[in-house]
């Protein structure tokens, strides 16, 4: 069983696809996590690996927005849907796409982001390469903030580069990234170059 632990839909609880599409985040950690990062009235927020939307229906629930949450499975978006249903949520956006096609697409559409909350399949991992794939398709706004929920400590490259918090609770870790405006706006700078080049 998952349910909101915090905000206006606090108790309320939420269908969850099947562990083998996605695991959930559990409430020790979803309320931990939120108490860190503070305040996210109005905060944007894109959740890039859904699962249930209990982590996007959490952040609006404590009045971040706009809230995206996306899902590339198809069970796992009729879970989303849902879930949004049952709470009579219409505002938060859902894609079903993979996660490099929601980036392209929300790029497109000149979307930004304040948080990006990442909790990938367990064949993906967390590293410097993956962090810099979602800076590619500049959707973080220039203070922006990456959360990462894994199970193994995240690659070094990025704790040493970054200002990194860890919070730890049982096996899962919540990795809040924050200093990534450097690298965004390096790899603006070499965009701009490789365009004026060819």
């Amino acid at each position: 069983m998952i349910r909101v632990v915090g905000g206006k839909y606090k108790r309320r609880i939420l269908e969850q696809p099947d562990p083998s599409i996605t695991r959930p985040t559990k409430d020790v950690a979803k309320e931990g996590l939120f108490s860190s990062l503070g305040d996210i009235s109005n905060k944007s927020f894109l959740d890039l690996f859904g699962g249930s939307g209990a982590i996007a229906i959490e952040a609006f629930s404590r009045n971040a927005n706009p809230v995206y949450v996306n899902d590339k499975n198809r069970d796992a978006i009729k879970i989303i849907n849902s879930n949004l249903e049952k709470l009579n949520i219409s505002e938060i956006k859902v894609l079903n796409k993979d996660f490099l096609e929601a980036l392209k697409f929300l790029n497109s559409k000149e979307i930004k982001f304040d948080i990006i909350f990442l909790d990938p399949p367990y064949k993906m991992i967390i590293d410097e390469k993956f962090i810099d794939s979602i800076l590619l398709y500049n959707i973080l706004n220039k203070n922006g903030i990456i959360v990462a929920e894994t199970d193994y400590e995240i690659d070094k490259n990025i704790v040493e580069k970054y200002n990194v918090k860890i919070l730890k609770y049982g096996r899962s870790l919540m990795n809040i990234i924050r200093g990534l405006r450097w690298r965004l706006l390096f790899i603006q700078e070499v965009l701009i170059q490789l365009q004026t080049d060819t």
